[in-house]
């Protein structure tokens, strides 16, 4: 394993525990310190882009290449609908779903990129993606049961 690729492995830990924290602060109705997740993925988007140009330089597999694509890709939707745009895009189903979509390339991305760098670490990462899901589970609760409330009040 070279450099990039560690690094490669250090943005997918930071990934999820982002993601991870965004969906649990969103759970306990803490919208805005939900923003610093956002440029924490943007300054991640930056970082994978400059490991992206790195394996495209050195030729690694074509895989990783990929990955980091479809990596970049998610982060700069995610940016720019959420940031730049401000379009509430989760509230539509026909943006989100296509937003779900490049959500679950991005942490399948990860999770594969990982396991073809070193097989042990990918396992790791995997677990942190489980526990994504977890946390989702979770915030889809949590929203569910708010709803609720609103609704009786």
């Amino acid at each position: 394993m070279d450099l990039v690729e560690g690094l490669f492995i250090i943005t997918a830990f930071i990934f999820f525990i982002s993601m991870i924290s965004a969906l649990l602060l969103m759970a306990n109705k803490k919208f805005k310190t939900v923003r610093i997740f956002g440029w924490v993925l943007f300054a991640l988007m930056i970082v994978v882009i400059v490991i992206m140009i790195n394996f495209i330089i050195v030729s690694k597999d074509l895989r990783l290449i990929i990955y980091t694509l479809l990596i970049t890709t998610y982060l700069l939707a995610e940016f720019l609908l959420d940031t730049v745009f401000k379009i509430d895009f989760r509230s539509k189903i026909n943006l989100h779903i296509p937003y779900i979509l490049l959500e679950y390339a991005a942490c399948f991305s990860y999770v594969f990129g990982t396991l073809y760098i070193d097989n042990a670490i990918g396992w790791i990462v995997s677990f942190f993606f489980w526990a994504f899901l977890g946390v989702l589970i979770y915030y889809l609760i949590m929203q569910r049961k708010s709803r609720k409330e609103n609704i009786n009040q």
